[in-house]
């Protein structure tokens, strides 16, 4: 295959996927938040910022993705198209690592191109990008695809890994940890991926022992981070069994992340021509059983760095599908996993990438075989797209605005407005705290994480009063009056009142 060359070639190779992935996920820039956003948003109010960048979330320590949150919350507000407009631009800047990336692995500007048009359009990308909660992943993978661009760079050129590029290589993945779950599972298994990619790095001593105590100083930080947040706040009952949840996950968790690869596999390499209502079908077997014969293929005929360069991409993977795996085996059902738990595209946004590297390096090998050297190219790359523009037009495959969320919140809030002002200035006004329609915190967060319309006024201002009238909301749920019982300095816990303290006060 031809070599990467510089200059207008590389250019045009590059712009390929970063045009293409734009128009696929330009959408999201016109939607709204939806279920975790709305409690990350009334946790920045309601908790402040230490307490809410230091929470735990799902079992994910997410310092980093919080602080972004938090820095987004004071520029935009609101605005959700703003906040989208970052998740875009990161994902173009991920499509471009990963171009880098796949031109130092393959030396091809055709496979760098095709592998990161594969990864930036498609559809599993939808999960991560079209929901602002899940931010923190895409972000952990910008951190693992500039370690992983650097990291073959010296591979490719027979450059030495210095201590200084190692420690800020360790502070990277560090940072991912912080950023969503999937970065633990790459800190887990990066050394590894070091010392297959960069043999030369086992001889550094120092960063030999730095990287071989990765994973312990990794689950050290994850564990302290956790039983440090307790002396901020209560711990959500449901984080403090996340640990256990582990534990009890690890019995079963091979098959789950079986079932986790293959389905990236299938939605992966299918892209729109994948429909995840029918899987498994036949179809997507094919896919897998394709993928599976070109990974011999590279192990066959590949050289050694190839054949390095490839199993470091598959521990990768199962790494990533690992902490995944273990975090949701709780929710695992055999009988409907697939639509339960695998195939929720949320999980798969780093998982797919080291698959479309597995790939790429596997069309390398192929295209060496007899007369497959013989053709062009440019050309395939061309019917390739072509292909997958027509599955594009003939998909089912739509980015959702949420527009159901902003009409409640903005209905709301003038809801809230207008109730008041139907009193006397000066007064205190009680109002009924309504319940947050159905679909709005999705299928997990709890009423109390988001308490209705007295967490859309804490959303849209800081104080209690509206129009000159002190507001109080009534809240007939039990379990919610007994949360915020246990914080009362916070905001809500002072705009929520019980039906009998409002009689009184009436």
């Amino acid at each position: 295959m031809e070599s990467a060359r510089r200059g207008p070639a590389a250019a045009a190779a590059l712009v390929v996927p970063l045009a293409l992935s734009a128009w696929v996920y330009f959408p999201i820039t016109r939607a709204y938040f939806w279920a975790d956003d709305f409690v990350c948003l009334a946790s920045i109010r309601n908790d402040g910022f230490l307490r809410f960048v230091m929470r735990p979330f799902g079992g994910h320590n997410l310092l980093l993705r919080n602080l972004v949150f938090y820095a987004s919350y004071r520029l935009f507000g609101l605005r959700a198209e703003l906040y989208f407009w970052t998740v875009l631009l990161t994902h173009l800047l991920n499509v471009f690592l990963l171009f880098r990336l796949l031109r130092n692995l393959t030396a091809s500007l055709t496979l760098a191109s095709f592998g990161a048009t594969l990864w930036g359009t498609s559809p599993v990308g939808y999960g991560a990008l079209g929901w602002y909660a899940v931010y923190g992943q895409v972000l952990a993978t910008t951190l693992v695809l500039v370690v992983l661009v650097q990291l073959t760079g010296l591979a490719a050129e027979g450059r030495r890994l210095t201590a200084r590029t190692a420690a800020v290589w360790y502070g990277l993945l560090l940072l991912a940890t912080v950023s969503f779950g999937v970065g633990i599972g790459v800190a887990l298994v990066f050394p590894a991926i070091l010392f297959l990619v960069l043999p030369a790095a086992w001889r550094e001593r120092r960063v030999r022992l730095a990287y071989l105590a990765l994973p312990l100083v990794t689950l050290a930080a994850y564990l302290a981070f956790r039983h440090v947040y307790p002396l901020l706040a209560p711990l959500p009952p449901e984080e403090g069994t996340m640990e256990t949840v582990v534990r009890d996950s690890l019995p079963i968790l091979l098959p789950i992340i079986r079932e986790f690869v293959a389905f990236s596999i299938a939605a992966t390499l299918r892209s729109f021509y994948f429909v995840r209502r029918t899987y498994p079908d036949t179809a997507s077997w094919v896919a897998i059983g394709a993928f599976a014969l070109g990974c011999v293929v590279l192990l066959w005929r590949g050289d050694a760095a190839a054949r390095r360069a490839g199993i470091a991409m598959a521990v990768l993977c199962a790494a990533v599908y690992a902490v995944i795996a273990a975090g949701r085996a709780i929710f695992f059902d055999p009988k409907v996993a697939l639509s339960n738990t695998v195939g929720q595209l949320r999980y798969h946004y780093l998982g797919a990438l080291p698959i479309v590297v597995l790939t790429c390096l596997a069309l390398r090998e192929v295209g060496r075989i007899g007369p497959l050297r013989a053709l062009p190219r440019p050309l395939l790359l061309a019917v390739v797209l072509v292909i997958g523009g027509y599955g594009y037009a003939h998909s089912t495959f739509r980015i959702y605005d949420n527009m159901f969320c902003r009409i409640y919140i903005d209905a709301a809030m003038r809801g809230i407005e207008g109730e008041a002002l139907a009193h006397p200035a000066g007064s205190t006004v009680y109002l009924d705290n309504g319940t947050p329609p159905v679909g709005l915190l999705g299928p997990v967060m709890l009423k109390r994480d988001f308490p209705g319309r007295a967490a859309v006024l804490l959303l849209h201002q800081p104080g209690d009063e509206v129009n000159g009238r002190r507001v109080r909301f009534i809240e007939r749920d039990p379990a919610v009056l007994a949360w915020y019982a246990q914080r009362p300095d916070t905001p809500l816990a002072r705009l929520l009142v019980a039906p009998d303290a409002a009689g009184q006060q009436r």
